[in-house]
């Protein structure tokens, strides 16, 4: 998975100087999420489940330097362009970075926490529903657990457009005006599939068109 010839502006509003050679240096994707993986650290992991059904999911919360982040989050090569290119893209590269991401999750200790077995984890974050994104706020699994804890709110939105890329910015819906935003955190959320004993896969409703919504607005 290159890159071509995509070029996105950028309008920051925190830390724009010392930003700008990461955001603007040119990496494949294979390359963006080795240094995820390279640098990550495993907060936490916990066991998410649908409530009065066998499905289940971990849901491992990561921590990065700012800069990793931005690049993976923000840059016109990383998770969310690839999805910009198209949402078929955008599948692509969200099926690569988990299962690349896959063996360091599954072997690190946090992992026993969630009570699932080896086997199911690598299923669960190998199956195409699971995906990575930000850590938000008021999604945490387990309140209490500081590793959970969200970093990104809707309180912290930026005024103007901070990725301008003809799209995203000039949308109207919502979802659109989080796109816009370039966040520049250190918290990455993985979420593994929802299966049941059998392995089989539920995908919520309003998830069923995630790659349509980044593609479109930037955030799902």
């Amino acid at each position: 998975m290159g890159h071509d010839d995509l070029r996105w502006q950028y309008e920051l509003s925190a830390n724009s100087g010392e930003r700008a050679a990461f955001l603007y240096a040119r990496r494949s994707f294979k390359d963006v999420t080795a240094l995820v993986v390279r640098n990550v650290r495993v907060l936490c992991c916990h066991r998410s489940e649908i409530s009065g059904t066998s499905f289940r999911r971990p849901v491992y919360t990561l921590e990065v330097a700012p800069s990793v982040f931005d690049v993976f989050f923000n840059s016109q090569d990383g998770y969310r362009a690839a999805y910009f290119r198209s949402p078929g893209l955008g599948v692509d590269a969200n099926v690569y970075f988990m299962r690349t991401v896959a063996p360091r999750l599954v072997d690190d200790s946090s992992s026993s926490n969630s009570a699932l077995s080896q086997d199911f984890l690598h299923e669960s974050l190998s199956t195409p529903s699971a995906k990575v994104w930000l850590a938000e706020h008021g999604k945490e699994i387990d309140q209490k657990c500081h590793g959970c804890k969200g970093e990104w709110s809707i309180a912290a939105l930026p005024r103007n457009a901070e990725i301008r890329n003809g799209r995203w910015e000039v949308a109207t819906e919502q979802k659109a005006k989080w796109g816009a935003g370039a966040p520049y955190l250190t918290k990455l959320r993985i979420m593994g599939a929802f299966l049941d004993n059998t392995y089989g896969e539920y995908v919520p409703f309003d998830k069923r068109f995630r790659a349509r919504d980044i593609y479109r607005y930037g955030w799902s």
